[in-house]
């Protein structure tokens, strides 16, 4: 079911990963570093690094500059009207009106960790393939993510 050929997805890579990198930056510029809870959520979903861990409050997710990559990551359905969030290395970039969404954040820190597990370059190639074959709802780091946060919010809420 993959959306583009791999050779074409290879193609973008360089621009997704420029995007990726710039939007870090960005939220180091314009995020805030956890508050305790969310250094406490961080760790429980995995991070090794909470401290280097920046939530960027956005009206909306910005978009890739190139047209291909976002023509492509609506196909997959990855980057719509209704993104709530996204992570780019340790920056959680947030919508403004999700911010009461623990969930959304525990997912996105489930991300933040397969970061730092699998590097920057692994783990987005591997992120990309597998929307590109996969879809996103199907996509196995994104039911990873979100069986993470779940188990996360469980712990976080049987320890209080």
């Amino acid at each position: 079911m993959a959306f583009i050929s791999p050779d074409q997805l290879d193609a973008l890579f360089p621009d997704v990963l420029r995007w990726i990198r710039s939007l870090e930056e960005d939220a180091k510029k314009f995020g805030r570093t956890l508050a305790p809870l969310q250094i406490s959520l961080a760790q429980t979903v995995g991070i090794a690094h909470p401290e280097k861990v920046r939530i960027w409050w956005v009206p909306k997710i910005p978009l890739p500059p190139d047209p291909h990559i976002v023509q492509l990551a609506e196909q997959i359905g990855v980057l719509n009207f209704n993104t709530r969030g996204l992570t780019a290395i340790y920056s959680v970039i947030v919508r403004l009106d999700c911010a009461n969404q623990p969930r959304l954040l525990a997912h996105e820190f489930a991300h933040v960790e397969q970061y730092e597990r699998l590097g920057v370059e692994g783990f987005l190639r591997e992120y990309l393939r597998q929307l590109n074959e996969y879809g996103y709802q199907n996509s196995p780091f994104e039911l990873e993510a979100e069986a993470k946060a779940i188990k996360a919010l469980e712990a976080f809420r049987d320890a209080r």
